[in-house]
C-alpha cells in the first residue's frame, strides 16, 4: 500500500539493527514508530518515538524511589535512546495532577504545568546547575520535553550511602556538600527574579553530576500559586543534609543514640514547619553544631516569626554559618572524588 501523503516511511528493519546495536536488545516483535505520546501508559520496548524527525528508540519507564519506599514507576516519563547519536535521553510526557500540601496552617495547592517546565528549561539553556533540555511538540500537540541524562547520584542517595559517624560527617562531607548547595540556592534565586519558580524542591531532585562534582536540579513541572514554597522546600534540603537524613521525633525518641537529657528537652517548637514530625533544632540532638548554621535551620521552624523572603537571603546566611566552622575544617573542592561510594544511578 502506497504512503499516505505526507506520511513518512520508516525503515523498520534498520531501526531494530540500530537499537540493537546501541542497547545489546533485539525487538523480536519488530519495531513500532509513533509520533503522538498521549498514551504514554502504553509505550514499552519496541516503541521508537519521533519527535520532530529526533528517533528516540523506548526502553522502559521511569522509577523514584524515596525514603526507603520501593521504586515507585513514573508512566509519564520513559528512558529512551536517541537512535541519531547514541545518548540516553529521558522523555517526560504530558501529564496532570493536582494535590494539596500543608505547611504549618497554610493549604496549598500543587499542580503539574508542563508549560512551565518548557519555559524553565528554556531560560536555563547552558545553565550547568539545572539539567538540560528541549521542549518538542508531537503530531497532537502535546509539549513533550527531551532531556539531558545527568550521570550520578541524588542527595538523597548520597547521603543515604555515606557510612561515617555524624559528627565526623559534620566536620567533613557535611560541609562539602552544603558548600555546593549555596550555588544551587542561588541558582533559583535566578528563577525567581524571572517569575518563575522550581516548584518540586527536594533532596531528590538535586543531582550530583559525577563529571563535575557539580549539583543540578532536575524536574521542573510542578507548580503552585504559593510564592514562598520553593523557599520553605529548601528549608528540608538543608535540614536533611544537616541531619545526615531526617531526624523524625519518633525516631530519636525511640533512639538509643541519645539521651534522656535530650529526648526530655524537645517540645513543638523544635519540629519544622514544613513537616512538624520532623526535629529542625538539630543543634539539640547534636550540640556540636555551630550555632549559627542551627540559626539557619530555625528560620524554616515551626515557631519561628522572622521568615525568609528570599533564596539569596537562605544562600547568604548559609555562607556565613560555613565560616563560623572551626579552622581546619576545610571543604572539598570540586571535582575531588568522594570517600563513599555512591550507587551508579544515571537520573533525570
Amino acid at each position: 500500500m502506497p504512503d499516505a501523503p505526507g506520511e513518512t516511511r520508516y525503515d523498520l528493519e534498520g531501526l531494530a539493527r540500530r537499537i540493537e546495536e546501541l542497547t545489546g536488545w533485539t525487538p523480536r516483535r519488530g519495531v513500532q514508530v509513533l509520533t503522538d505520546t498521549t498514551e504514554s501508559m502504553d509505550m514499552h520496548r519496541g516503541h521508537v518515538l519521533d519527535l520532530g524527525g529526533r528517533l528516540l528508540a523506548v526502553m522502559g519507564h521511569a522509577y523514584e524511589s524515596r525514603f526507603g519506599i520501593s521504586d515507585q514507576p513514573k508512566y509519564w516519563v520513559l528512558r529512551t535512546v536517541d537512535l541519531g547519536s547514541g545518548a540516553d535521553a529521558i522523555v517526560k510526557t504530558v501529564f496532570h495532577e493536582e494535590f494539596v500540601v500543608r505547611i504549618g496552617p497554610l493549604r496549598i495547592r500543587c499542580y503539574r504545568s508542563p508549560a512551565k517546565e518548557s519555559e524553565v528549561l528554556a531560560l536555563v539553556y547552558g545553565d550547568m546547575r539545572f539539567m538540560q533540555g528541549e521542549t518538542v511538540f508531537d503530531s497532537a500537540g502535546n509539549d513533550v520535553r527531551v532531556l539531558d541524562v545527568i550521570p550520578g547520584p541524588s542527595i538523597f542517595q548520597h547521603i543515604q550511602n555515606w557510612q561515617e559517624p555524624h559528627e565526623a560527617y559534620c566536620f567533613g562531607e557535611m560541609q562539602n556538600l552544603l558548600h555546593r548547595l549555596i550555588e544551587s540556592i542561588e541558582a533559583i534565586q535566578i528563577l525567581h527574579d524571572h517569575k518563575l519558580c522550581h516548584g518540586d524542591i527536594r533532596n531528590d531532585h538535586l543531582l550530583i553530576d559525577r563529571r563535575t562534582d557539580r549539583f543540578r536540579w532536575i524536574d521542573f513541572d510542578l507548580k503552585q500559586d504559593f510564592s514562598d514554597f520553593d523557599i520553605w522546600s529548601i528549608g528540608n534540603v538543608l535540614a536533611y543534609i544537616v541531619g545526615k537524613g531526617i531526624q523524625s521525633f519518633h525516631q530519636v525518641l525511640r533512639s538509643d543514640a541519645f539521651p534522656d537529657a535530650v529526648k526530655n528537652s524537645l517540645t513543638a517548637d523544635d519540629a519544622s514547619a514544613f513537616y512538624e514530625y520532623r526535629i529542625i533544632n538539630l543543634r539539640k540532638l547534636f550540640p556540636y553544631l555551630p550555632r549559627a548554621l542551627n540559626d539557619v535551620l530555625m528560620r524554616f521552624s515551626h515557631a519561628t516569626t522572622d521568615y525568609y523572603e528570599r533564596m539569596s537571603q537562605v544562600a547568604a546566611d548559609l555562607g556565613g554559618a560555613l565560616d563560623s566552622f572551626p579552622a581546619g575544617a576545610a571543604a572539598r573542592p570540586p571535582g575531588a572524588a568522594d570517600t563513599a561510594q555512591d550507587p551508579p544511578e544515571d537520573a533525570p
